[in-house]
C-alpha cells in the first residue's frame, strides 16, 4: 500500500508541477496530415544533446502512430542513455530503464534472458523474430546498438507468437550519410579494455551509396577467480538509395566470445551469498569456451506513393556453442566438498525470419485509417550434443572444498569429436507462416482511434531427437489471435488507452510427462493506462496496469532438470515510467513496477498460488543526468542513479524462496566538447554483495541441498575516452 501511496503522490505532484508551470497555448487541431515515410532517421549530434525521450516507434515496428496516441506501452531506450550509464552489452544494466524489467542472468554471458510482467519476453533484432531454441541470440554489444524498443504485452502488428508479457526489439546503427566518425575506449576494473569505433559516410559524391561500420574488441577479466570475456564484433551495413523512395539495405554481424564459463553461478553449502564474492568453481585448467555468431540482414523499401510503403525484410542468424563447463547438483554429507562435473556441449542454433508488408493512410468519409499488412515466415533449428544427456560421459565427479579451494587439477574434459549430427543428443525446430492486417481507425478528428487486428498462423513443432525419445515426430496447430485497442485523446498532450490481445507460441521441447512435443502456450492480455507528455514535449510519463492469462506454461524440476507443463498463470500489476528531459540540462529516467504473477490453475493443486519463477514484486529505479550550466565548467556533467527490486522469488516456483532485495547505487562525471568526451562511473558505490538468479538443488539421502546463486559485481570503476573526427 505505501508503494502505491508514494506512486498516486509522485504521479499527482508531478502533475500538479506541470500544469502550473505551463504557459497558456493556442488549441491545435486533432486532423491528420498526409503521412511521410522519410528514407533515413536524423540524428542530431552534440555536447548539448541527449535523446532519452522518443515520441515515434522505430520503422521497425511497422506503425507511424506517434507513442503518445497507440494504445499500447512502448518505452524506448536510447543509445545516449546506455552510453551515460556505460553499459557494455544489451543485459548490463539496459533493463533497469523500463518499468518492470529484470534479467535471468543464468547465462549472461551467451544470452539474454529478460523477464517481465511475470515471464521472459521475446527478443526482436531490427524488427523480426530472431529467438533461438535453447539459447540465443548473443547479447547484443552495445557499440552497435542504436536503441531498444520494449514492448509490453502481445503485439500482433509485430509478432503475436511472442510471449503474452512482451518482446523486446534491438535496433541496430544504420547509414546516415553524415560522414562522422568515432573510436571509443574504455578501461575499468577487473583488467577491462575496450576499444570500439563508429564509421558512417557515403562512398560516393551524390549519396546513392552509404556506410555504417560498427566494430569492437574487448579483454577483460571477472571478479570471479579465473573467468574472463574476450570478444571481437564487427558489424557493417551497406544501402543502396535506389532512387528518390526506395532503397537496399545489406547488413551483416559477426560476434565471437571467449569466456571460461558462460555463467557466473555459485554453489554454496550454508546459504545464499555466503562465499567470498571472487569465490567460483571454474578450474584455470579448463579451455575455454567458445561463442560465435554470425547474423544477416537484407532490407528493401519503396514509397509506392505519397501515402503507401512496400517493406521487405529478411534475416538468417546461427550461433555456436562450444566447450566444457563444470556444474554442481549435490554437496557431500559434510556440506563442505562441492561435487563438480565436468559437462560438454556443442551446439548449433538458427533461425530464418522473412517479413514483407505493406502499410499506409487513406480515408472513408471522416474516418481516417492506418493500415498495416504482411506475412510472417519463420524457422527455427537446434542441434546439439550435451554430456548431461548421455549415459556414456565420463560420470567422474572433482571435489572442491568450499573453505580452502585447490584449483589447477587435472579432469577429463569429456570432449566429443565427429560430425555434430551424428553424435546429437537433441534435435528440433519450429517454424511457424502466419498473415496478419491491422487498422487504425482515427475519429472525430482523430481525438478517438480505435485499433482492430487479426494474425492467422499455422504452425509446426518438430522433435527427431531428445535426452528422453529418439523420435517424437511433429505438431502442428493453426491459430486466429485478434486484438483490439482504443486510445483517446483527453488533451493534445494526455491520452488514455485500453487494449484486449492475444497471442499463440509454439513451444520446443519435449513434456516429461507424457514423451510429446510441448502444446503452444497461449495468452490473453487486458491492459489499461494513460499517457503524458509535459514541457511542450521535453518529457513524457506513462502509467498502466494489466492483467494477463497463460496457459501451457513449461516448468522444470529441480530435482531432475526435466520440463513439463502446468495449467494457467496470471500475472497483474502496475507500472510508471518518467523519461525526458525535466529542466534544462536535466535528463531523467524514474521508473516503478508492482508485479503479482502466480500458478493459478493446475492438475496438481499444491502447485496453485504459487509465484512464477523470477518474479520480482517491486522494482524501482532511478537515473539522473545533469549538464552543469556554470560557464567555468562548460561540458562538464554529472550522473547518479540507483537500482531497487524487492520481493524477490527464485528460479522454480515449486521451492516458494524468498530471496534478499537488490540494491545498486552508481555514479558519475563527464565532459565532453565537439571534438572529444570523457567519461567516468563507480558502479555499486555501496560495495553492496547483490545475487541475481538463485534456487535450491533439493537434498537427497546423506547429501544436503545446494544453494546456486549468481553474485553480481562488487564495487567497480570505469572510464571512457572518445574522438569525433
Amino acid at each position: 500500500m505505501k508503494f502505491f501511496l508514494l506512486l498516486a503522490s509522485t504521479w499527482l505532484t508531478t502533475s500538479a508541477m506541470a500544469q502550473a508551470g505551463k504557459a497558456v497555448q493556442k488549441d491545435t487541431s486533432f486532423a491528420v496530415k498526409d503521412s511521410t515515410h522519410a528514407l533515413k532517421e536524423v540524428t542530431v549530434s552534440s555536447r548539448y544533446y541527449k535523446k532519452y525521450k522518443h515520441d515515434k516507434a522505430s520503422n521497425t515496428l511497422k506503425v507511424n502512430t506517434p507513442l503518445l496516441q497507440l494504445p499500447q506501452n512502448i518505452q524506448e531506450i536510447d543509445q545516449s542513455i546506455i552510453a551515460d550509464q556505460q553499459a557494455l552489452t544489451l543485459i548490463e544494466g539496459v533493463t533497469r530503464n523500463v518499468s518492470g524489467a529484470t534479467r535471468n542472468n543464468n547465462a549472461d554471458l551467451y544470452a539474454s534472458y529478460v523477464f517481465m510482467r511475470g515471464a521472459m519476453i521475446t527478443p526482436l533484432r531490427n524488427g523480426l523474430d530472431l529467438s533461438m531454441i535453447y539459447a540465443g541470440p548473443s547479447p547484443e554489444d552495445a557499440s552497435i546498438i542504436s536503441r531498444v524498443e520494449f514492448i509490453k504485452g502481445p503485439s500482433s502488428y509485430i509478432n503475436a507468437l511472442n510471449d503474452p508479457a512482451g518482446s523486446y526489439n534491438v535496433l541496430t546503427k544504420q547509414p546516415m550519410g553524415t560522414n562522422t566518425h568515432q573510436i571509443n575506449f574504455t578501461a575499468g576494473s577487473f583488467n577491462l579494455y575496450k576499444l570500439s569505433a563508429d564509421l558512417d559516410g557515403n562512398l560516393d559524391k551524390s549519396g546513392k551509396w552509404q556506410y555504417r561500420l560498427n566494430a569492437a574488441g574487448q579483454k577483460a577479466k571477472s571478479f570471479q577467480k579465473y573467468n574472463f570475456n574476450d570478444k571481437v564484433v564487427v558489424d557493417p551495413v551497406l544501402r543502396y538509395n535506389i532512387n528518390s523512395h526506395s532503397y537496399l539495405t545489406a547488413e551483416y554481424i559477426f560476434q565471437t566470445q571467449r569466456f571460461q564459463q558462460y555463467f557466473a553461478t555459485v554453489f554454496a553449502p550454508h546459504g545464499f551469498a555466503s562465499l567470498p564474492i571472487d569465490f567460483s568453481i571454474n578450474d584455470p585448467n579448463k579451455k575455454p569456451y567458445k561463442s560465435t555468431e554470425n547474423n544477416g540482414f537484407l532490407s528493401y523499401y519503396n514509397a509506392l506513393s505519397k501515402n503507401w510503403q512496400l517493406h521487405v525484410n529478411a534475416a538468417y542468424a546461427r550461433d555456436h556453442l562450444e566447450g566444457t563447463y563444470f556444474f554442481v547438483s549435490t554437496y557431500d554429507s559434510t556440506a563442505v566438498n562441492i561435487k563438480r562435473r565436468a559437462t560438454y556441449e556443442r551446439l548449433n542454433t538458427d533461425v530464418l525470419a522473412i517479413q514483407p508488408y505493406v502499410n499506409g493512410v487513406f480515408s472513408t468519409g471522416s474516418i481516417h485509417h492506418n493500415f498495416v499488412g504482411g506475412i510472417d515466415i519463420n524457422h527455427k533449428s537446434f542441434l546439439a550434443y550435451s554430456g548431461f544427456n548421455d549415459p556414456t560421459a565420463n560420470p567422474t565427479l572433482y571435489f572442491l572444498n568450499a573453505n580452502n579451494p585447490v584449483y589447477g587439477i587435472s579432469f577429463d574434459a569429456n570432449v566429443r569429436t565427429g560430425k555434430l549430427l551424428d553424435i546429437a543428443t537433441d534435435q528440433q525446430a519450429v517454424s511457424y507462416q502466419a498473415a496478419y492486417v491491422q487498422d487504425e481507425l482515427g475519429m472525430f478528428n482523430n481525438k478517438l482511434r480505435l485499433t482492430v487486428a487479426a494474425r492467422l498462423t499455422f504452425s509446426n513443432t518438430k522433435v527427431t531427437k531428445s535426452p528422453t525419445k529418439n523420435s517424437l515426430g511433429s505438431t502442428n496447430d493453426v491459430a486466429l489471435t485478434p486484438k483490439v485497442g482504443l486510445s483517446y485523446s483527453l488533451m493534445t498532450d494526455f491520452s488514455a488507452y485500453a487494449l484486449f490481445d492475444q497471442t499463440f507460441t509454439p513451444q520446443s521441447g519435449v513434456n516429461v510427462t507424457t514423451g510429446e512435443a510441448f502444446n503452444p502456450l497461449k495468452g490473453k492480455n487486458l491492459e489499461a493506462g494513460l499517457k503524458k507528455d509535459w514541457s511542450n514535449g521535453k518529457w513524457n510519463t506513462t502509467l498502466s496496469i494489466y492483467h494477463i492469462t497463460r496457459d501451457n506454461v513449461k516448468v522444470t524440476d529441480p530435482s531432475t532438470n526435466q520440463q513439463s507443463q502446468i495449467g494457467q498463470t496470471v500475472s497483474k500489476g502496475l507500472e510508471f515510467d518518467l523519461k525526458g528531459e525535466i529542466v534544462k540540462g536535466l535528463n531523467v529516467v524514474i521508473n516503478y513496477s508492482y508485479t503479482d504473477s502466480h500458478i493459478s490453475k493446475d492438475a496438481n493443486a499444491s502447485r496453485v498460488g504459487l509465484t512464477t519463477p523470477f518474479r520480482v514484486k517491486h522494482i524501482q529505479n532511478t537515473w539522473l543526468n545533469y549538464k552543469l550550466p556554470f560557464a567555468e565548467l562548460k561540458g562538464f556533467s554529472i550522473s547518479s542513479g540507483y537500482q531497487l527490486q524487492m520481493g524477490r522469488a527464485g528460479r522454480y516456483e515449486i521451492e516458494n524462496l524468498h530471496l534478499a532485495p537488490i540494491f545498486r547505487l552508481d555514479g558519475g562525471i563527464g565532459w565532453s566538447n565537439n571534438r572529444f568526451s570523457v567519461n567516468g562511473i563507480v558502479n555499486n558505490i555501496l560495495n553492496r554483495f547483490n545475487y541475481g538468479s538463485a534456487w535450491i538443488a533439493p537434498s537427497a539421502a546423506n547429501l544436503v541441498g545446494v544453494y546456486a546463486y549468481v553474485p553480481y559485481p562488487p564495487r567497480e570503476y570505469r572510464i571512457s575516452v572518445g574522438y569525433n573526427f
